[in-house]
């Protein structure tokens, strides 16, 4: 009986090993293959399995597996982090390594209420908060943008109001008072092209021919330029790309405006 339940047990315990084995390669097979790092560790910090993606971000290897933490990063973030799983709390930080950004995640492993381990999560963010970054930009720089023509607006009103202006200057200001409107149209039709581009509109394209764009847009241009004394000269042969009209000749007023109003008096402009 006794060898009989030996051998019982000792099967039983094959199987279980084999259930074990069988778990384990499931695991790697998962997180081998995740492009998230994945760092699981002991209530002590000691690295118990680390996935290729966080040796990558760590610059850690198989030797690194039961190595504490912080001798793969000693940034004031991770401290941070590991201290707060330790004391049984969820966790968030950013770092830096190697140009990107990446997003830690931590989060204890709890049996009673007491910490067991924690498991780390590492998160490639550098396009995400870029993108932030850009908006927050591209906010500021249309709030600006808007507050010029509206400031210009509402001076110009606010005289013709108080009959500050003589009678012969009334449709200067009425002028400007109209152009500052349409610059906001403008403005504003930017912002709405802007939003259908990103949300991923597409816009009717066509065969356009570059050479004519440029020649339109100088001499759209040419007034404004004149009064500066400024001589645009467009040259080159002719060349069409397949594209949005509207996009293109957006790009190229952008660069000839910017020369118009930024160069000299008296200079020139030339568009090649």
């Amino acid at each position: 009986p006794l060898l009989t339940r030996v051998e019982s047990q000792k099967e039983q315990i094959k199987s279980q090993l084999e259930e074990l084995s069988r778990r384990r390669e499931e695991f790697s097979a998962v997180t081998d293959n995740m492009s998230e790092g994945l760092i699981l560790l002991d209530r002590e910090g000691m690295i118990l399995s680390i996935n290729p993606s966080a040796a990558r971000i760590f610059g850690a290897g198989s030797a690194s597996i039961g190595r504490d933490i912080l001798t793969l990063d000693r940034s004031p973030e991770l401290r941070s982090l590991m201290e707060s799983a330790s004391a049984g709390r969820h966790g968030e930080a950013v770092i830096e390594r190697g140009g990107a950004e990446y997003q830690l995640s931590a989060s204890p492993v709890l049996t009673d209420g007491v910490s067991r381990g924690t498991v780390l999560l590492a998160f490639d963010v550098t396009e995400k908060l870029k993108a932030e970054r850009l908006r927050r930009e591209f906010t500021a720089n249309v709030s600006h943008e808007l507050k010029t023509p509206l400031h210009s607006i509402m001076g110009a009103a606010e005289l013709l109001q108080d009959g500050l202006v003589k009678s012969e200057d009334q449709q200067r200001f009425l002028g400007r008072i109209r152009s500052e409107a349409e610059r906001l149209v403008a403005l504003v039709d930017d912002v709405i092209d802007l939003s259908r581009m990103d949300e991923g509109d597409n816009f009717p394209r066509e065969e356009t021919d570059l050479l004519q764009l440029a020649r339109d847009v100088a001499g759209d241009l040419g007034p404004a330029a004149e009064k500066r004394g400024i001589a645009i000269s467009v040259g080159g042969s002719g060349g069409s790309v397949f594209g949005v009209r509207r996009l293109l000749w957006e790009i190229i007023w952008n660069l000839c405006d910017n020369a118009v109003k930024y160069g000299r008096d008296g200079g020139h402009v030339s568009v090649a």
